[in-house]
């Protein structure tokens, strides 16, 4: 097994369970528009949310993302995170591993949760979707995270639960973990996500830590 050194991990659905909250936010908007798709079909466009909502007819997306970000930013502060996902971080950080959060939502989005549950000290690099013009599957924000941590690509690994950060991995070159708990089988198929080549699925998140050691 490798020595991983350098941690990339996502934040939706991987360490906060909010894939339940944009889910229900953009079905509802949708409905509204007389789009009625499955819950599976909305966790399948996050990465490539414009070319999807383009695909069903929708002229302008800007203006779904505005009312979308407008009832999340409403119902943030219920979200939790994933039971293990501060005991997994603590492990990584006592093991002098070099970590970075890398996500698509905004900073205004997760830093509430990074403050209400310390989590600042845990990451060595935050990049969110203000810090990068292209965004996963786009490798752009996995190369900014690897030059900010000083690392490379052979001692790095993403650990993510959907399409673009396996995608993402994959373009960077690195290997990747793919976080599928039992809960995820109502977001994404597992043997489509298993076509992205993830090199681990893990169903547990205490399971990084034996892949990380």
């Amino acid at each position: 097994m490798k020595n991983y050194q350098y941690i990339l991990l996502d934040w939706d659905g991987n360490l906060a369970k909010t894939l339940d909250l944009w889910i229900e936010v953009y079905r509802f908007i949708l409905n509204e528009e007389g789009f009625y798709p499955s819950d599976e079909e909305i966790a399948h466009s996050f990465g490539t949310l414009t070319d999807y909502l383009v695909g069903l007819g929708i002229e302008d997306p800007a203006v779904i993302y505005e009312r979308a970000d407008q009832l999340v930013r409403k119902k943030l502060h219920d979200v939790e995170l994933y039971p293990d996902a501060l005991e997994v971080l603590g492990y990584l950080k006592d093991k002098n591993k070099q970590t970075a959060l890398i996500t698509t939502s905004k900073h205004t989005y997760i830093e509430h949760l990074l403050d209400r549950y310390d989590m600042h000290r845990l990451f060595d690099v935050v990049i969110t979707h203000d810090d990068v013009a292209e965004h996963k599957p786009h490798p752009e924000s996995l190369y900014k995270a690897l030059a900010e941590l000083g690392g490379n690509k052979d001692e790095a690994i993403m650990i993510g639960d959907s399409q673009s950060d396996l995608g993402a991995a994959v373009n960077a070159g690195i290997d990747s973990v793919l976080f599928y708990p039992p809960e995820h089988a109502k977001f994404y198929n597992l043997e489509s996500l298993k076509k992205h080549e993830p090199t681990y699925v893990v169903d547990d998140f205490r399971k990084v830590m034996e892949i990380v050691q």
